[in-house]
């Protein structure tokens, strides 16, 4: 996580109207879910990654490694639905058939379009959100929400949990090196041990956290009001808004042509 905010913060776009960004992968977002076709989420990808590496200057490197990964975890999601895996003989509309003493692998020409679409669909959904993520700061999402009149309950409670997934991470990165420079981790039965010892030391010490962070909150007056967030000065980049709406009616013509 801590790449990912070093470009949220240091990315070309930085200083754009959080709205116009969100918009942009909103509006994509939607139109992959909408839009019934493999080549809608593929064209997604492809300006969601185009608009990442030319305007925010995102490496490309970073931006389809992200993507690669993503597309690891969610091909072995989408496998359930590609292949059919039974202690009996498939039924005869799998053509495509396989076994392995007593389990059977089978698929079909339907089977690999309806994983195909779903996996496609995805895909441009999250290149969307790594779109959002990599060029946007939390904070930024943060005042972005009051604008829309979230509740301020909702927005406080975001906050501190994004601001706390840090200090865990660092806290258990302290915790695993002690515990690996007294050779925890020797052996299995001492590593199983240890990371038990480690989640329940983690336990302990995030809700210890929690309790002198309520008190600190109380005692500035939390409760006859809400957090506070810096505001920062935006501006507008208009290659932005048409690029984003040369990607919405883009999808649509994809979706239409095909």
């Amino acid at each position: 996580m801590d790449f990912i905010d070093s470009y949220a913060y240091s990315n070309h776009l930085r200083k754009v109207e959080p709205v116009f960004k969100a918009g942009l992968a909103g509006s994509i977002l939607i139109l992959c879910l909408l839009l019934n076709s493999p080549f809608v989420g593929l064209a997604a990808v492809l300006w969601m990654a185009g608009l990442a590496v030319w305007l925010a200057s995102i490496p490309p490197k970073v931006f389809g490694g992200i993507l690669l990964a993503e597309f690891g975890f969610f091909l072995l999601a989408t496998g359930g639905i590609a292949v059919s895996i039974t202690l009996t003989s498939p039924v005869a509309i799998h053509p495509w058939r396989l076994h392995i003493g007593p389990v059977w692998f089978s698929t079909a020409p339907q089977l690999l379009r309806q994983a195909l679409l779903v996996i496609s669909r995805v895909m441009g959904c999250v290149a969307a959100m790594n779109f959002l993520a990599l060029t946007t700061p939390m904070t930024d999402l943060f005042r972005l929400a009051q604008q829309m009149r979230m509740p301020d309950t909702l927005i406080d409670l975001m906050t501190l949990m994004y601001r706390y997934i840090f200090v865990l991470f660092e806290t258990m990165e302290r915790m695993l090196k002690a515990q690996q420079g007294r050779l925890g981790y020797a052996t299995f039965k001492s590593g199983i041990t240890s990371a038990g010892l480690l989640a329940t030391r983690l336990f302990l010490d995030a809700y210890r956290r929690s309790q002198q962070l309520q008190i600190a909150l109380e005692a500035r007056g939390y409760e006859s009001g809400n957090l506070r967030l810096l505001t920062d000065s935006y501006g507008a980049d208009y290659r932005l808004l048409w690029l984003g709406l040369a990607a919405v009616a883009s999808l649509l013509l994809v979706w239409m042509m095909g």
